[in-house]
């Protein structure tokens, strides 16, 4: 069985203090330690993650990629040029665009309307005028009125990328995995995978993606990347502390997004504790009281979380289950409190241990 890469993305909002040359810095020293690819969130109020992929292009020989991009914070147009861009610096290295609905927050911040079109003519529009196809939008209507574009402009790129760009699917949903099997050609198995996994769900969610892979004529072996979360620090309650928010906030969409009382039970999380996190948030408590309604079960459910050695058992695990499951890649997000510390530990003690 063939070696899993390792990925490492750089989860831009949890380090809004590092500033992109320190993020090149740190790109460059993971880079030395043979991590193969580097992936960067898209988030409106952080950094821009094509910009930070530009500067990664500039200084980096290895993979990059984002995870993922936003479908509703970019029109296809804006996307392709940035991508077409951004490949005259890659060196021929492969450049990887995530696509999906984003966090369960985006709805805060722009409309959402038909997440499943908007997934399919994003990943359509965007393959075609990556390949210097002319488009139309009026062949694809939900972005013909969500980004306002005249339905009779044409749209075609006057220059062509120069490196291999593929398209990964970031839906984990039935129907979202669909469309990213028929349309694109690899998948990222969000933040929740390790929590998926305890509920059993994970092979047939890979099914879903794989048969319409089959179905629209293409090989399943294409690039399956599997986000591990993980916050690793000499100090095992400043690991785990960092990582309450979001492990909270995930296990809240698990939650209200169709995972049944008993999936969550398998997580080690008791449904009184979802409940009453539950309620908490759409009271609109502190960051802090939210915090304090985190739980270690929560937090084991999603992360992997504390010292190295708290780490090294668990993710040798779930290494094995994830190359069992045909994933090609670990890709490691959030890291840990102290950035420099973790990707230190997680290159020097994690990784060689895997």
């Amino acid at each position: 069985m063939p070696a899993l890469e390792i990925g490492v993305q750089f989860h831009l909002p949890t380090y809004s203090h590092v500033p992109v040359p320190k993020l090149i810095h740190l790109a460059k020293r993971a880079e030395a330690k043979r991590v193969d690819q580097f992936w960067v969130t898209d988030n409106l109020r952080s950094r821009n993650s094509f910009v930070v992929l530009a500067a990664f292009a500039g200084a980096l020989d290895t993979k990059l990629g984002t995870a993922i991009t936003v479908q509703y914070f970019r029109n296809p147009v804006d996307l392709a040029d940035m991508v077409a861009s951004i490949s005259e610096l890659m060196g021929g290295q492969e450049l990887s665009i995530g696509l999906g609905f984003g966090n369960p927050r985006t709805h805060n911040f722009v409309k959402t309307p038909k997440p499943i079109s908007m997934l399919r003519e994003t990943s359509q529009s965007l393959r075609r005028l990556i390949n210097g196809e002319t488009v139309c939008f009026a062949e694809y209507p939900t972005l013909l009125e969500y980004f306002n574009f005249n339905p009779t402009g044409q749209f075609k790129l006057n220059f062509s990328p120069k490196t291999p760009i593929l398209q990964y699917c970031g839906s984990n949903g039935p129907l979202g995995l669909a469309v990213g099997g028929e349309n694109m050609e690899g998948l990222i198995f969000g933040g929740h995978y390790m929590a998926a996994l305890s509920t059993g769900r994970v092979p047939e969610l890979i099914e879903t993606f794989d048969k319409a892979t089959r179905q629209s004529g293409k090989n399943t072996d294409g690039p399956k990347i599997a986000e591990i979360k993980i916050s690793v620090s000499s100090n095992r309650e400043a690991a785990r502390e960092f990582v309450k928010e979001s492990a909270g906030q995930r296990i809240l969409n698990m939650y209200r997004r169709g995972y049944t009382h008993e999936d969550i039970q398998n997580l080690g999380v008791k449904i009184e504790d979802a409940e009453r996190l539950d309620q908490a948030e759409k009271a609109g408590v502190s960051a802090a009281a939210f915090d304090n309604l985190v739980t270690d079960g929560m937090i084991d459910a999603i992360f992997i979380a504390g010292e190295p050695e708290d780490c090294l058992d668990r993710m040798i695990e779930v290494q094995g289950i994830a190359q069992s499951q045909g994933f090609s890649q670990l890709m490691f997000s959030e890291l840990g409190p102290d950035v420099d510390e973790a990707l230190n530990l997680l290159c020097d003690v994690v990784i060689p241990a895997l």
